[in-house]
């Protein structure tokens, strides 16, 4: 009998060293909010109402991870950051539509 997961791979150095970080937002309200782009944004842990698309500013150049497109934006006012993932549109990278249909499977 085999444990849950014991299938998958494990990844060795060099897989781990090519691949882009997941965040670089640090959430903390101890520190005052910082934009060290591309190393590390600090933003605070709650939205403020001043928090809205309008106010907000794309920090960086859009980046693409296996066909998903994202990024930063801060709020002008209170320093607030999300990592902002754009809206899906028609793709052929395989990636995103494996992705696609696993959802779709997931749903029914």
């Amino acid at each position: 009998m085999r444990r849950i997961g014991s299938n998958i791979r494990k990844q060795n150095a060099n897989a781990k060293t090519g691949r882009i970080t997941k965040n670089i937002i640090q959430y903390t309200d101890s520190e005052s909010p910082r934009n060290d782009y591309p190393k590390k944004i600090v933003s605070p842990t709650v939205a403020s109402p001043c928090c809205t698309d309008e106010n907000r500013d794309a920090v960086g150049s859009a980046k693409e991870i296996e066909g998903f497109k994202f990024c930063y934006k801060i709020c002008r006012e209170c320093g607030h950051a999300v990592k902002y993932y754009f809206p899906a549109t028609a793709s052929t990278s395989k990636a995103v539509q494996a992705y696609r249909s696993m959802n779709r499977y997931m749903v029914q």
